[in-house]
């Protein structure tokens, strides 16, 4: 049976612990007398045998600053940051949802980073631009730390390509032969009836970006404010319905109704595992899910296919400092430590996140095992986008994403649906409830 795993992995998987790093003896004399040299962190996931742990201590060892990793909260993790970023104590070291980094800034909940920044010396050019720029605010202040990027790509079943006599797949950034009618003439050639479909893309939500940026809307989801339901525009809509067409129209693509009943326990990428499905979109935060449960045959990764663009979604790896914890300066230390250099290499042992160091990542290497074309990654990164949001975007999706279900059932079509939603989910957006 497949090991068990998040079930939000496409957009929660990675670190768990912290604390305070090298450095320490330049800012010591800048301490406050509440400051100590522990630092409390707070993130989603477990931390022993994990390279994280690793991590940890090895940043303990090099600063001698003790790591209080809080306990591992419900599967609720959003909910319970909300609760204690309110509390006034806080952790001094959150792992937070990249979606939700411009929301917790714009309730001034998150510390600006660029006098730290500046004091060490951290350049831009060291890290991929858009790692880099993903937590800088409009106002221009640097509130969290990208040690890390998820781009979604295709993973795929070697095997099932071989036996059907189909080519295989682009191994570097680009759509020929690889076009939206390419994937779907190889989606047909690889399903069989009662053994296997070609593909599985409407469960992950980046396709919502990514079929809707690939189909010519220059922004995605929401305009590049974040104020604007763009979903609904008529490259969104046509990108929405080509995804729900590969099930009702052209049957390549798992039903919805054999998705949702067993979505509590991983149905969707297990079918993978499986080889009931050839091809999945996924970010790449599955790949080690993937690589302790697939068995019997051999698997890779490649592009996003390309229509009119060919645009990816990359999750960012987010840590951020509450505004309001106690030990800033060791807090910072920890972030540096696992952002570059040492830290960052234990982390990338994972193969679950591209680093955001452009040299840790240069580094990354396939040891004999999938994925083959590591490269990809990379190349995914600088061919990325990510969803424009607000600090309303949780409320705009709690309104259309059920709504969604009817497309991809085929009880309604995607220019029905989005256009029924459309006014609710722009007020939504400017936070008229």
């Amino acid at each position: 049976m497949p090991l068990p795993h998040p079930r939000d992995v496409s957009r929660r998987t990675l670190l768990r612990s912290a604390a305070a790093g090298a450095g320490l003896a330049a800012t010591a004399g800048c301490m406050t007398p509440s400051e100590s040299d522990a630092v409390t962190l707070l993130d989603w996931e477990t931390v022993p045998g994990t390279p994280l742990g690793d991590a940890l201590e090895a940043f303990e060892r090099k600063t001698g600053i003790h790591v209080d990793v809080q306990p591992t909260p419900t599967s609720d993790y959003d909910t319970k940051l909300r609760t204690v970023m309110s509390s006034g104590v806080p952790p001094d070291v959150v792992r937070m949802n990249d979606d939700f980094v411009r929301g917790y800034s714009a309730g001034g909940q998150l510390l600006d980073l660029n006098p730290y920044i500046k004091q060490d010396g951290l350049r831009q050019e060291d890290y991929f631009e858009r790692a880099w720029r993903f937590p800088v605010q409009p106002n221009g202040e640097h509130t969290a730390l990208c040690v890390g990027t998820q781009p979604c790509v295709i993973f795929y079943n070697v095997d099932a390509f071989k036996e059907a006599g189909v080519p295989l797949p682009p191994t570097t950034w680009t759509d020929k032969g690889w076009t939206w009618d390419d994937f779907l003439a190889t989606a047909k050639k690889l399903t069989v009836p009662g053994k296997r479909w070609g593909v599985l893309m409407y469960d992950d939500t980046s396709a919502e970006t990514t079929c809707t940026v690939n189909n010519g809307d220059p922004t995605g989801i929401y305009s590049a404010d974040g104020k604007r339901f763009t979903l609904a525009s008529p490259q969104g809509v046509d990108g929405i319905q080509w995804l729900a067409d590969l099930t009702n129209k052209h049957h390549v693509q798992v039903p919805w109704s054999r998705l949702q009943p067993d979505s509590t326990t991983n149905f969707d990428d297990s079918l993978f595992v499986q080889g009931k499905v050839a091809m999945v979109s996924r970010a790449y935060g599955i790949a080690p899910y993937y690589s302790q449960n697939v068995k019997d045959f051999t698997w890779d990764i490649a592009p996003i296919p390309g229509n009119r663009g060919q645009t990816t979604i990359s999750t960012m790896i987010v840590w951020a400092l509450p505004k309001q914890g106690r030990n800033h300066h060791q807090a910072w230390q920890l972030l540096k430590f696992l952002s570059e250099g040492q830290g960052a290499e234990i982390l990338a042992r994972q193969h679950n996140y591209v680093p955001a160091n452009r040299e840790v990542a240069r580094g990354l290497k396939s040891n004999g095992r999938p994925p083959a074309h590591l490269g990809l990654l990379s190349e995914a990164i600088e061919h990325a986008t990510n969803e424009n949001v607000s600090p309303n975007v949780d409320r705009a999706r709690t309104i259309y994403r059920p709504q969604l279900q009817q497309v991809w059932l085929g009880q309604k079509t995607a220019a029905e649906v989005l256009g029924s939603v459309e006014s609710r989910v722009n007020k939504a957006l400017s936070g008229k409830f």
